[in-house]
């Protein structure tokens, strides 16, 4: 196996692992729909033997109260949206597609303006990391053409 297949190998894992974690998370999402979130930061915050009448948890409490279940709907919306295209992409590129190799480049490539506002904005060491990897990820498939299959004429 070329080094080149190890990685790509890598790379179909990466997005296969966020494709069915996103899909998870937007499960516990959809579950979250038309209940009062501040009862479960509460909740949370008891389970975990936190002083709920502290500032943070009291902080959290009244933000997951402005939270209406619009905005819930839509991050759910949004979650599903990546974990599908996550896992559509890793199928292709299982299947040495050319279109998966595009669509992950395109799909990928678009996103790391937005990561790269988001490290301004806020800086952690989790999202350079993911902004580390989604820019390997570009440059990689942008680089290796010749591990997907061409169109016969």
């Amino acid at each position: 196996m070329k080094k080149s297949e190890g990685y790509l190998k890598l790379i179909i894992l990466y997005k296969t692992v966020m494709g069915v974690s996103e899909l998870v998370f937007s499960v516990v999402l959809l579950r979250l729909l038309d209940r009062d979130l501040s009862v479960l930061v509460t909740g949370v915050a008891d389970l975990f033997g936190l002083n709920t009448d502290g500032q943070i948890i009291s902080y959290l409490t009244e933000q997951a109260m402005a939270l209406g279940n619009g905005a819930v709907l839509a991050s759910l919306m949004v979650l599903v949206t990546f974990g599908v295209l996550n896992l559509i992409e890793s199928y292709g590129l299982h299947n040495r597609m050319r279109w998966a190799e595009w669509l992950t480049v395109i799909g990928t490539g678009a996103l790391i303006p937005y990561e790269v506002y988001e490290i301004f904005k806020s800086f952690s060491a989790i999202k350079v990391l993911v902004l580390i990897i989604n820019c390997l990820i570009v440059y990689f498939l942008a680089k290796h053409k010749e591990l997907f299959k061409r169109r016969r004429t």
